[in-house]
């Protein structure tokens, strides 16, 4: 399994790397909003976990993005956040081809590994 984990923080990103590889699961960070469409474009991941509330270029900038592409209904897109959303907004995100999952941090660990692995 290859996992893309994508979050401005640097510590929730290295908490989530590091509990991955000890599950023996590949896994690639990226801090950097900015970088993950062309990360996305140019590998196949198994998993994107994406933050929601990144300065610059948000989550929902990105899947936007991908669905102009069209290559977000190709993706398995796990978001999370640490903003409240409504009903309303996830069943939305949800209902959008590619995004898979909808966590909340603070992160529960358990939880997170076996969205993914679903």
């Amino acid at each position: 399994m290859k996992v893309l984990i994508v979050d401005d923080n640097q510590e929730i990103t290295g908490m989530i790397s590091e509990f991955l590889k000890a599950k023996g699961v590949d896994n690639f960070v990226i801090n950097d909003s900015t970088d993950v469409l062309n990360r996305i474009r140019k590998e196949n991941f198994d998993v994107v976990l994406l933050d929601i509330s990144m300065p610059e270029f948000s989550g929902i900038d990105i899947i936007h993005a991908l669905e102009r592409e069209k290559i977000l209904k190709d993706q398995k897109i796990v978001i999370f956040s640490a903003v409240a959303f409504t009903d309303s907004e996830t069943h939305q995100l949800l209902q959008k081809k590619g995004v898979h999952g909808c966590l909340k941090k603070p992160i529960d660990l358990g939880t997170l590994y076996a969205t993914i692995t679903s």
